[in-house]
């Protein structure tokens, strides 16, 4: 059950539309991450504040991290013979 919005005011994600798919279930995916992230650190990103070293720490670990994913899908597609 969804949670009801601090600021009801401000909702968007039920006018959010396209006929994409893929493209509405990513917009999902991206208010649930939203809101686990201020649930965890009591935050919105527009409130988050460090250091601009710490940002650029973070994402560039963000993206070893998809590097890593990335390499582990073509070995498993590589491995099903999958092209």
């Amino acid at each position: 059950m969804p949670k009801t919005p601090k600021h009801p005011e401000k909702v968007v994600r039920p006018f959010v539309y396209t006929n994409d798919p893929l493209i509405m279930d990513l917009f999902q995916e991206f208010a649930k991450r939203s809101d686990k992230g201020i649930d965890k650190f009591g935050k919105t990103m527009v409130e988050a504040d460090k250091p601009i070293e710490d940002w650029l720490k973070d994402v560039q670990e963000e993206l070893w991290d998809s590097l890593v994913y990335i390499e582990k899908v073509k070995r498993i597609l590589r491995n099903l013979n999958i092209k």
